[in-house]
């Protein structure tokens, strides 16, 4: 019997269940879950908090989503991937509306379908993408974070759609580290429109 229960989520990983740990269904997937947690604690006390904040967020759900493998860690995760978008996207664009407000209550009728959380996620990651495209100062840090992007979302579709090839290589734990890089390299890089929180005025953009 599975230590968390049977299964509920409605995404499946490559990976073998509780095969390293009778405590843990997805072992490497939850170890480089990590990776989320530690790239965000240095914007903790920077302008970039609330990003920072959701990068956390996304961390905790995936160990959660991946360590149990139950329903309510594949909503922590998902929904600190939106919000992570949407602070992004404030962060950049100040007159962004909260459409999480929207698009959190969306996701909660409709999470079994991947289809419309990639989707929210995926919309507000264009824009952020767009809008910072517009300054050529922007163009290298941008080059470095889509290349990351890019190689682990490679490993993320040979993960789902090539199991049987692909399993012993653990290509979904590599989707978790390079895209924590590409989140890195985007927080670090990003430049606020103006954006001031007052207690943190001081601190590094």
């Amino acid at each position: 019997m599975n230590y968390w229960g049977e299964k509920d989520t409605s995404i499946n990983f490559c990976e073998e269940k509780y095969e390293k740990s009778p405590w843990i269904a997805e072992y490497y997937n939850t170890l480089s879950s990590f990776s989320y947690i530690l790239i965000s604690i240095p914007f903790l006390k920077t302008q970039k908090y609330m990003i920072a904040w959701s990068g956390i967020g996304i961390g905790i759900g995936s160990i959660m989503l991946h360590g149990t493998m139950r329903y309510y860690g594949q909503w922590v995760d998902e929904i600190s991937m939106i919000m992570f978008s949407y602070h992004l996207l404030k962060y950049i664009d100040l007159k962004f509306p909260p459409l999480w407000i929207l698009f959190v209550p969306i996701y909660f009728c409709h999470w079994r379908h991947f289809f419309i959380m990639s989707t929210i996620f995926f919309s507000m990651q264009v824009r952020c993408f767009n809008l910072l495209l517009k300054n050529p100062k922007n163009h290298i840090f941008l080059y470095f974070y889509s290349l990351f992007f890019l190689i682990g979302f490679v490993c993320w579709f040979l993960d789902q759609f090539f199991c049987s090839s692909t399993q012993e290589y653990y290509l979904h734990a590599f989707w978790h580290i390079f895209t924590s890089i590409s989140m890195f390299i985007n927080m670090k890089c990003i430049k606020s429109n103006n954006y001031q929180v007052p207690y943190l005025s001081n601190k590094n953009n």
